[in-house]
């Protein structure tokens, strides 16, 4: 099966070697990889594309996507009134994978109240700039250490990258 812009395999492995099955996950952005995780893990999918509501067996948080002007911050983001109503209160695994980059991730600097930061989290796409200052920004402000991937993706014919950033356990 052709995943598209799944995360990369990479990522899946590591996921299934370090986050213990059946344990919550929260995604922003949902995609053909959701539902290999809804496989073995409660996954909880924050979209605002209604095409991509609903693609695997997780629970789904419809979040739009409105203008946000916060802390300093600007730009476009998921409605984050719905995300604080929705979300589990805990979870081993963030993962940032959405809206996608035609819309920017920067709200998740501006709305770091909504989310949980005692877990592991996942930014995918860090080889574009943009993504790149999510992870070094949450990894400076939370304290949490980086650890690189790169993997080749065939389908652009250019390397995918994503950084895993962890608690100091």
């Amino acid at each position: 099966m052709n995943l598209g812009w799944a995360l990369p395999e990479k990522a899946f492995q590591w996921i299934e070697e370090n986050i213990p099955f059946e344990s919550n996950i929260v995604e922003l952005g949902s995609g053909h990889g959701s539902s290999r995780l809804s496989q073995n893990y409660q996954l909880w999918s924050i979209e605002h594309d209604e095409e991509w509501l609903n693609v695997s067996m997780g629970t789904y948080i419809h979040a739009e996507i409105i203008p946000f002007s916060k802390n300093g911050i600007e730009g476009h983001w998921y409605d984050a009134e719905k995300i604080k109503k929705a979300l589990p209160t805990s979870y081993a695994l963030l993962i940032i994978d959405g809206p996608p980059s035609t819309i920017g991730r920067n709200g998740v600097l501006a709305f770091q109240e909504i989310f949980n930061w005692d877990c592991y989290i996942l930014v995918d796409d860090t080889h574009r700039p943009q993504d790149r200052i999510i992870a070094d920004e949450l990894s400076t402000q939370k304290s949490l250490n980086q650890i690189h991937f790169t993997e080749y993706f065939e389908q652009t014919d250019t390397n995918r990258e994503f950084i895993i950033l962890s608690p100091n356990r």
